[in-house]
């Protein structure tokens, strides 16, 4: 039995060794830089999206960095102007419910005690209970307090807000020039196919974001009619938040959209509080059937059962932006595929009659 060269075993041992700690190394330097790789997905993607409306100024004469300035700054204005409707909305409400709590407990009881005739709250339980509606009133106002301390968090949010940006801004920018930089990797022919991957992913995320705009202006004036008409409190302003979210937090995102306009109303009247469930509720069954197909008829569909698997992963992956971006993302993947691997008619293996036929005796 021929035995193996120490020499041969030692370099075989070396390589293996060398390779491991190669893997090991790439793996580390994978996770030390993932939340570069993570804003550098977002960027791409937000890049991808932004692209149609920059194309559509840069064919119109305008400079593509001016383009691409003046739809950054539509953006930017939009989404602050959503967060800084929004946020007073929330704090306000949030705070009036909590030093609310003991009247709420308190009419709950008077109802059920002149219905029912049943005392639910003796004397010394209401004096509990309105000890801890102070309790809580005066644990919100800690938390409230307290939210100075999260300014390194909020520091840190902001730095990758803005590195995202600065990202996407030269993504799009210089996109003829990073994509001639790709493309010169490549043959002739692999060139022609990944420029068309590339233009089928801007089209299809782009129509995905703008079908998801137009639905969440459609909604957003919906709510607010509905708010106006019902004289609740804040009524532009929750009507953006129900539109927007409804539309960009895909699934849950029009019943946790709902919940705020609804404790809105609650707080002045129930009976309020109840017509705005049963009208928005009303308007989603009136988007799925009706508005909704209209608008995404040139979108891809996906199937519910692919989107709630794309939903969790993304969820799983990146949290709450991996939820956002789990549709188009979806979407991009499934056009991709569609376009890109040839599919092959089914052969008919289902008619009963022609296999009887064929196989009936004396037949053939």
């Amino acid at each position: 039995m021929n035995e193996i060269p120490s020499s041969s075993l030692r370099r075989a041992s070396l390589t293996v060794a060398l390779t491991l700690l190669g893997v090991l190394a790439v793996v580390w330097f994978l996770i030390q830089v993932k939340v570069l790789l993570y804003m550098i997905f977002v960027s791409l993607f937000i890049a991808v999206a932004l692209e149609p409306a920059v194309q559509f100024l840069d064919k119109r004469g305008w400079r593509r960095g001016a383009a691409t300035g003046v739809v950054f700054l539509a953006v930017a204005v939009a989404s602050i102007g959503l967060v800084a409707s929004v946020v007073p909305v929330v704090i306000g409400q949030a705070a009036g419910l909590l030093s609310d709590i003991p009247d709420y407990l308190g009419e709950v009881e008077r109802l059920v005690d002149d219905w029912l005739e049943i005392d639910l709250l003796t004397p010394s339980a209401e004096e509990e209970v309105t000890g801890a509606g102070s309790l809580l009133e005066r644990l919100g106002t800690g938390i409230a307090g307290g939210l100075v301390g999260f300014g390194s968090t909020v520091i840190g949010a902001t730095f990758q807000a803005f590195t995202i940006a600065l990202f996407s801004f030269y993504m799009i920018a210089e996109a003829p020039k990073l994509r001639r930089t790709v493309l010169s990797f490549l043959p002739a022919r692999r060139q022609r196919e990944a420029l068309r991957i590339w233009e089928i992913a801007v089209e299809k995320t782009g129509a995905y974001v703008y079908s998801r705009t137009i639905l969440a202006i459609v909604g957003a004036a919906f709510t607010t009619g509905l708010l106006l008409v019902l004289d609740v409190d804040f009524a532009l302003a929750l009507g953006i938040w129900v539109g927007f979210l409804g539309q960009f937090v895909p699934i849950v995102g029009t019943y946790l959209g709902a919940v705020l306009p609804i404790l809105v109303a609650l707080a002045d009247d129930p009976i309020k509080a109840l017509w705005v469930g049963i009208g928005l509720v009303a308007y989603q069954q009136v988007e799925n059937l009706v508005i909704g197909p209209r608008i995404t008829a040139r979108t891809m569909a996906i199937h519910p059962a692919v989107s709630v698997g794309a939903i969790v992963m993304g969820g799983t992956m990146m949290g709450a932006s991996g939820v956002v971006l789990a549709l188009p993302v979806t979407a991009i993947v499934q056009a991709v595929i569609s376009t890109t691997i040839e599919r092959h008619q089914v052969v008919d293996g289902g008619d009963e009659d022609a296999t009887a036929t064929r196989f009936k005796p004396g037949v053939g």
